[in-house]
């Protein structure tokens, strides 16, 4: 038996403070540079990249880190298994087609803990995408989808530059979760051309609007004004937060209302106050339902996801040929409106963060600018001067 002789460095954390950004230990092993995002390769199960919390993912990453050390030192790594051995052995006889990768790549997304909507989307595109490829694309390795063919696909949807950016993130999200399971980084989505978006505003209203567009659809559509209601006054989305409230989510005599992290998009438990005028909106409905019973459906099972797309539609006609909205006015318009009233008392993004349950200040910091409400003039004029 000859003795292999290996070099390495010492195991070093690459990781930042998004939870959503992917983080790995690197080193070089025999000249070459690794990067370690689990312990599969110490024959451990440890996946920072799983944790719910800033604070258990960098307690993993030191498990990671300390379990490679250790490795390294005792000469067992990488560690060899068996079941990788067998799938390189297959993948040698046939090699995993693109095709199949983006397959179980979209099978996987659409199993994990993510929104109704983005599942949809994301479900769109690798259908079109598959659509679009030739035969032998299909069949060959994905490595081989050039970004040119990928800009062809994305010509199809120039008509705007948010629909194409969407589209384009979108299949990129497939393609790398497809790279991933074959080792391989796929780069071709990031390599086309990008385009600037123009979002399509949820325009705030004016102060004078807010109550007698409440009080129309307060009148004409119970449901709608309540939903409207709670998005101004609780700071929480409509669709997927509000539709969704049951009587148990109400907390402390019904003046919060407290959400698990399964509950909301930011993954984060969120309790938010009630103020009085909702409050006393509220008291009526509430005291007649059930603990399991949805607030708007008055049953256990809610209203389906297009409930109040549907009823904003019917109306939004109606309003508007009244003169009490105007276009590009929504749902979530509420919430806009209610988060520039505290922008400009407060002048506190990190409170606004908090309030608006984004999983980042950078996210709130995007939703300001695109509100019109912080802009790079404003970090120009508050830049620090010699």
């Amino acid at each position: 038996m000859s003795l292999q002789i290996t070099n390495y460095t010492e195991p070093k954390i690459v990781t930042n403070d998004n939870l959503q950004h992917r983080s790995y230990i690197t080193f070089y092993f025999n000249d070459e540079i690794q990067k370690e995002y689990h312990g599969k390769n110490v024959g451990l199960k440890i996946n920072p990249n799983r944790a719910s919390s800033l604070e258990e993912k960098g307690q993993l990453l030191k498990k990671l880190q300390f379990e490679l050390h250790k490795s390294l030192d005792a000469g067992s790594y990488p560690v060899i298994n068996i079941e990788s051995l067998q799938l390189t052995s297959k993948k040698s006889e046939v090699e995993l087609s693109a095709i199949k990768l983006m397959f179980e790549a979209i099978k996987n997304k659409l199993r994990s803990d993510l929104s109704k909507t983005y599942k949809r989307d994301l479900k769109s595109v690798y259908r079109e995408f598959r659509n679009f490829i030739l035969a032998d694309e299909a069949k060959g390795a994905i490595i081989e989808i050039t970004s040119v063919r990928i800009e062809k696909f994305l010509s199809q949807f120039g008509s705007s530059g948010t629909y194409y950016m969407n589209k384009r993130r979108n299949l990129g999200v497939i393609l790398s979760a497809a790279g991933r399971l074959d080792n391989i980084e796929v780069k071709a989505v990031k390599e086309t051309k990008r385009r600037k978006a123009k979002a399509k505003l949820h325009k705030a209203y004016d102060k004078t609007q807010l109550k007698p567009i409440l009080n129309y659809l307060k009148v004409h559509y119970p449901n709608l004004y309540l939903c409207c209601l709670l998005t101004y006054s609780s700071w929480l989305r409509p669709h997927e937060e509000i539709r969704l409230l049951t009587l148990e989510d109400f907390k402390k005599d019904w003046t919060e209302i407290h959400l698990s992290g399964g509950d909301n998009k930011g993954g984060k438990v969120r309790v938010v106050y009630i103020p009085d005028y909702a409050r006393e909106v509220l008291l009526p409905v509430l005291s007649e339902l059930g603990r399991k019973d949805n607030i708007f459906s008055l049953t256990n099972e809610p209203f389906n996801e297009s409930y109040f797309n549907t009823t904003w539609s019917r109306a939004y006609k109606k309003m508007f040929a009244l003169g009490l909205i105007f276009e590009n006015q929504t749902i979530y318009s509420f919430r806009h409106t209610a988060a520039i009233e505290v922008y400009r008392k407060t002048k506190d993004v990190y409170l606004l963060q908090k309030l608006l349950g984004h999983s980042n200040i950078i996210v709130t910091l995007k939703y300001l600018r695109s509100l019109g409400e912080f802009n790079s003039e404003e970090l120009r004029d508050a830049a620090p001067q010699l």
